[in-house]
């Protein structure tokens, strides 16, 4: 896992996360305008849904500092992993088991299902850490993708 590919996926998140934060203002100026058309105030009872769009961009960019600590302090290794049966999606966190593990698990926020798939077929993720508290900075292999993940024991 090449510095190359670490810069990528950091950049395809970053992009990502900026993408989501669009939508969000995107999502909010419309119910400013439908409001200024229907000339009620009502409409802004949806705005906990443009924040709900602006939270992965938020999560991401109040967790960067911390990716990049751990990618720089902690050497990256490939780690075997598979989805837990019924855990497998609960919310938006995702729920992995390390091979030889006795139950721990990594959970892992908005997971993409490109990834989800990527995962199933390769198998892998790459890590970097657990640091004392349980964060991981995990990469994947074939698609972009970067995130911060918690090694957490059921």
């Amino acid at each position: 896992m090449g510095e190359t590919w670490v810069r990528k996926c950091l950049a395809g998140s970053d992009r990502r996360a900026v993408g989501f934060i669009g939508i969000a203002l995107v999502a909010f100026v419309v119910l400013w305008l439908v409001s200024e058309w229907l000339g009620s105030r009502w409409v802004f009872v949806l705005s906990p849904l443009c924040l709900e769009f602006a939270v992965p961009g938020l999560r991401h960019f109040l967790t960067r500092r911390s990716l990049r600590r751990l990618l720089e302090t902690y050497p990256r290794h490939a780690v075997p992993v598979h989805f837990v049966p019924g855990r497998a999606r609960v919310g938006r966190q995702t729920y992995l088991e390390t091979e030889g593990s006795d139950r721990t698990f990594l959970r892992l926020s908005e997971l993409p299902e490109r990834v989800r798939e990527n995962i199933r077929r390769g198998g892998q993720v790459w890590m970097a850490g657990p640091d004392p508290r349980g964060r991981a900075a995990v990469l994947t292999r074939g698609a972009p993708f970067l995130t911060l993940g918690r090694v957490v024991i059921r």
